[in-house]
């Protein structure tokens, strides 16, 4: 395996090379070896066994470590990716402007053709008109000039309008096509300027979101009530009533039958009214005793 690595390793430099062949590229190639044979048997042993692809796991993996990114990274995140439409929307529109400016000095190259063009159509009109007389001199603009002079004029014209005629049509519909281009280039640009202030409100509201949630998380940790220990405090509370009620009516009940303590149960104070009637009661009897020793 070391004398591979050493075959492979030949490719680079003789510097690079030297360091490279030293004991600790030896020993760190060695377990980068074992770490990858490692790892591909257990892919293959948990394949075998769960029936399940690499791949799957793979993606599983990769939706959990997902998942374990807080909100407010895939936040920061969104914002890096809403910087970079904007890196890509300037980008667009250097090329687009000269696109722009291409186009214009195409147009203006095809207006100066379409205008060479019309001022040979006139001097073909003209030539031939003045040739049609058929003479060895003939009269051109107010010239006199050779009948073979004119006519050599007149096929340069005609040959150089022929050209020039096949020309502008071809540039009419490539500068049609680039018109075109670049008013879809400038849709798209458009597009990517409203998409990228949709995704500034849209981050904006999560980020509001993400703030009312951090409000409620707090509130939740500094007024944190836990309902069994209310309930737990309730029957304690209950307990406590139902033993002091019971108290009561046990020394209710043993002053009713006389087994209260005589320290601790005091009798209940008669009115003066009840004493007087006593105290009348006690003397009468008393008199009438009396009354029936002196009758004797």
């Amino acid at each position: 395996m070391v004398g591979g690595a050493d075959r492979t390793l030949r490719w680079f430099p003789p510097h690079v090379y030297t360091v490279l062949l030293g004991k600790g590229f030896n020993v760190m190639l060695k377990k980068i070896l074992i770490a990858a044979v490692a790892i591909i048997a257990g892919t293959a042993v948990l394949t075998k066994v769960t029936k399940i692809s690499p791949m799957t796991w793979f993606g599983d993996c990769c939706t959990h470590a997902r998942n374990l990114v807080p909100p407010e990274v895939q936040l920061k995140q969104l914002k890096t990716e809403i910087n970079n439409i904007d890196k890509d929307i300037n980008k667009n529109l250097s090329r687009l402007a000269r696109m722009d400016v291409e186009v214009k000095m195409f147009e203006e190259q095809l207006d100066a053709k379409r205008d060479r063009q019309a001022k040979l159509r006139g001097d073909i009109s003209d030539m031939q008109k003045s040739l049609e007389a058929r003479t060895e001199k003939v009269a051109y603009r107010g010239h006199k000039l050779q009948s073979s002079e004119l006519t050599r004029r007149l096929d340069r014209n005609v040959t150089e309008f022929t050209c020039l005629k096949e020309q502008v049509k071809a540039h009419e519909q490539l500068l049609t096509s680039k018109k075109r281009t670049l008013e879809v280039a400038k849709n798209r640009i458009s597009e990517m300027k409203n998409e990228k202030e949709k995704l500034h409100l849209l981050a904006a509201k999560l980020e509001t979101h993400l703030e009312l949630v951090k409000m409620k998380q707090m509130e939740n940790q500094v007024v944190d009530f836990d309902n069994s220990a209310v309930s737990q405090a309730r029957e304690t509370a209950k307990n406590v009533e139902i033993r002091l009620r019971a108290a009561e009516t046990e020394m209710k009940l043993k002053a009713e039958f006389g087994y209260a303590d005589k320290n601790t149960v005091e009798p209940e104070a008669k009115s003066t009214d009840e004493v007087l009637k006593a105290a009348r009661q006690a003397l009468q009897g008393d008199d009438d005793t009396e009354v029936a020793v002196e009758k004797k």
